[in-house]
């Protein structure tokens, strides 16, 4: 879709991934005692968080969001990249400790909420299935 012949960024996958990155019963739920069609993986969770961050911030779409949207989801991807830099951190065999004591996951998981309010948002504003 296009406006004045530019093009817009689509917000919701940004804020479906963001969603599932703030909301700790998501991860429960998905991450640390997920049914077999309900797996997800937390590098997936992070990559795709970070991918629609980066490409929102993409200069192009500078005119679908407000400056301090922007800055939020700035912020976002330097903290993403300060603590998963390394993504093999996120695998491993049980994510109990990822999702409820890792202070790296969690510092994300509360930037992720924030941002999303930030949007108007809460984590229960979509349905992830």
């Amino acid at each position: 879709m296009q406006i004045n012949g530019k093009e817009i960024f689509r917000k919701s996958g940004l804020m479906v991934n963001l969603c599932r990155m703030a909301s700790l019963e998501y991860q429960v739920d998905h991450l640390v005692h997920p049914a077999v069609e309900y797996y997800e993986s937390p590098s997936e969770m992070v990559e795709f968080l970070y991918t629609e961050c980066k490409n929102a911030l993409l200069e192009q779409f500078k005119f679908c969001f407000l400056p301090y949207e922007r800055d939020a989801l700035r912020v976002l991807v330097e903290l993403i990249d300060k603590n998963f830099n390394d993504r093999s951190l996120l695998e491993a065999d049980g994510y109990e400790y990822l999702v409820h004591h890792n202070p790296s996951w969690i510092e994300v998981r509360g930037l992720a909420l924030k941002t999303l309010h930030i949007f108007g948002y809460k984590p229960y504003s979509f349905n992830y299935d």
